[in-house]
């Protein structure tokens, strides 16, 4: 009897590897080295568990997609008992809704990267459109007077602010920062009020 196949979570290592390489160097400087330095295996090793260039980019960018759609389907999820718009700020900033910083910073990467590999800015755009359409919806739940735009230009500001704080984590950076993007979003949230 042979021993178990470990294929699956060696490409899981080295997917995770290329996605720290990429958090660190950007899409293209996430050399074959690096990521089989960070994995711990030799080169050849790297694509054999994900293929040619190009196969690697497309594993990482569906990786950093799922990830995302999964985030935004949690959050929807969460909200259905607590449907506020300051639920949706606070399910945002709250410490236990950290997610892991190297996606957003890989997903800026893959936007720089997203002409040199067909479809990928398409999904890139899927993706950010659906955390959009969330934070519009909760608006537009909370203040049924105010138009489609004008609720869809408080997600774009709220999320904004978001995925601003989430870009800088990997700085550590004063809490002051975060406390002041949290209560940026409520202020931009409480602004379609005076529209009801």
């Amino acid at each position: 009897m042979g021993r178990p196949s470990v294929q699956k979570q060696r490409k899981a290592e080295v997917l995770d590897a290329f996605l720290t390489c990429a958090s660190k160097f950007g899409i293209e400087g996430a050399t074959l080295e690096r990521i089989a330095t960070e994995a711990g295996l030799k080169r050849p090793l790297i694509r054999h568990h994900l293929g040619n260039r190009d196969d690697m980019v497309k594993a990482l960018s569906e990786y950093v997609v799922t990830e995302i759609n999964t985030l935004v389907a949690g959050m929807r999820e969460a909200l259905e008992g607590y449907p506020t718009a300051k639920d949706f700020i606070d399910a945002l900033y709250t410490p236990q809704s950290k997610t892991d910083p190297r996606l957003n910073i890989v997903y800026q990467s893959l936007t720089h990267s997203a002409d040199s590999y067909p479809g990928l800015r398409e999904e890139l755009i899927a993706v950010m459109q659906s955390f959009f359409d969330l934070a519009s919806e909760v608006m537009q739940r909370n203040h049924p007077h105010a138009t489609k735009a004008e609720c869809d230009i408080v997600a774009q500001g709220v999320v904004g602010l978001y995925l601003a704080m989430d870009s800088l984590s990997p700085l550590n950076p004063p809490s002051e920062w975060a406390h002041s993007s949290y209560f940026a979003s409520l202020r931009l949230a409480k602004s379609l009020r005076d529209i009801d």
